[in-house]
């Protein structure tokens, strides 16, 4: 009987399993293949220990999956990152990929991962320093139980500037100055579109 077959095999197929450390909880654990990597020298308030045949290039904890990628090493193995993705699989519940910001017009680069993120369900962080690689990864580590509430800033309800001035802010070039003397002049979001 065929059918029997085709479930003898997957039954017999291991699950999924996580790509674990002991000292995940504890420590940032690094792969092997991530020693060298110059961010890692500004990480300042976490243990980094390596390990050998790790999948993921950091645990930031025991379900907290980061692969890391410069867009210069994008642009010259282009396949790469989607091999890394595949390999990494479903397994964690929080998966990151970490990208380190390196070129002076990175446009065509970040498109490119931006979909393969998205596509891949995986959180997407840019860093345009060394140093700001280093502290989203201190942070992941430090939030690894905390839900993605405790990330977020936290605005006082029913404080319509505040809210106003926080979305402001999030565009490129405006700072907090810039966000009061609009609301000035316009008043509202309304006005301002």
């Amino acid at each position: 009987d065929s059918s029997a077959g085709c479930n003898s095999s997957a039954a017999a197929r291991p699950a999924p399993q996580l790509f674990q450390h002991p000292r995940a909880a504890h420590a940032i654990v690094a792969s092997s293949r991530q020693r060298g990597n110059p961010f890692l020298a500004c990480v300042r308030s976490t243990l980094v220990e390596f390990a050998d045949g790790l999948v993921p290039d950091y645990l930031a904890g025991p379900d907290t999956a980061v692969l890391f990628i410069s867009l210069k090493f994008q642009r010259l193995h282009p396949d790469y990152l989607q091999r890394r993705i595949q390999t990494l699989g479903a397994r964690h519940r929080t998966r990151v990929l970490l990208v380190r910001v390196d070129l002076e017009h990175p446009e065509e680069q970040l498109e490119t991962i931006t979909l393969q993120a998205f596509h891949s369900e995986l959180s997407l962080l840019l860093a345009w320093t060394d140093a700001e690689a280093a502290a989203y990864l201190e942070t992941l580590h430090r939030y690894q139980n905390k839900s993605a509430d405790a990330l977020m800033a936290k605005l006082p309800e029913g404080d319509r500037r505040a809210r106003l001035a926080e979305a402001l802010t999030t565009v490129k070039g405006v700072n907090k100055t810039d966000a009061s003397t609009i609301m000035d002049r316009f008043g509202s979001l309304t006005r301002i579109a």
